[in-house]
């Protein structure tokens, strides 16, 4: 195989593992699709300590999941959504998942709807959190539209473990933010690294096999 050869593929080999690799879901049930209650109908709501991937915070009423247009609203994706500020006591909910990530680029997303056009009643909070990562908190208030967040940080080591949190901030009224379509995506290497390091690896290949052959 010619030297040319060898570093177009290699460069194809690499651009085709960050692709697949930046589309893997990290986050479990970041739609909220999965429950523990099979019976939900459509529409139908209720408020669970937990489901598959997410647990409440402590002294909150809990993850209130929506199914179907309930509050005036259908989902970003697929047909569940979450509401923070739940029906019952201490209703200003939050919720957390824990993932491991090792070192690398990042991008956390979300959608997020306010219930209403009351500023006051639709904020919520979220961070990712972990040993290494940048912490961040931002708040959000509804304007009656879904709005798409994203944020990039940076994972220092391997095995990193990152908590992901939502809480509601506004006024306990059960009538809060609505967030869905929750992820943790792989950032692939510019396609300009890529080449380069396939490059790198190309030459290197080269130059043992030639000074092999000179012995």
């Amino acid at each position: 195989m010619s030297v040319k050869k060898l570093i177009v593929a290699l460069a194809l080999s690499a651009g085709i593992f960050s692709a697949s690799t930046a589309s893997a879901a990290i986050l479990v049930n970041g739609s909220f699709e999965a429950t523990t209650d099979p019976e939900l109908g459509n529409p139908d709501w209720d408020v669970f300590a937990s489901i598959p991937g997410w647990t409440k915070f402590d002294d909150t009423a809990g993850i209130e999941v929506q199914r179907g247009n309930i509050g005036g609203s259908t989902a970003y994706h697929g047909l569940n959504k979450v509401e923070l500020d739940s029906h019952g006591t201490n209703s200003n909910s939050g919720m957390s998942q824990t993932v491991t990530l090792d070192a690398g680029s990042y991008e956390f997303s979300f959608a997020y709807l306010g219930r209403n056009n009351t500023v006051g009643t639709n904020q919520i909070n979220y961070d990712v959190v972990g040993t290494t990562v940048v912490g961040f908190e931002d708040s959000l208030r509804g304007d009656g539209t879904w709005t798409i967040v994203k944020v990039l940080f940076d994972i220092a080591a391997d095995s990193t473990e990152a908590t992901v949190n939502f809480w509601a901030q506004g006024t306990e009224d059960t009538l809060g933010g609505y967030i869905d379509d929750v992820k943790i995506s792989a950032v692939p290497l510019p396609p300009a690294m890529l080449l380069f390091g396939a490059a790198m690896v190309g030459l290197g290949w080269v130059g043992r096999r030639r000074k092999t052959s000179a012995v």
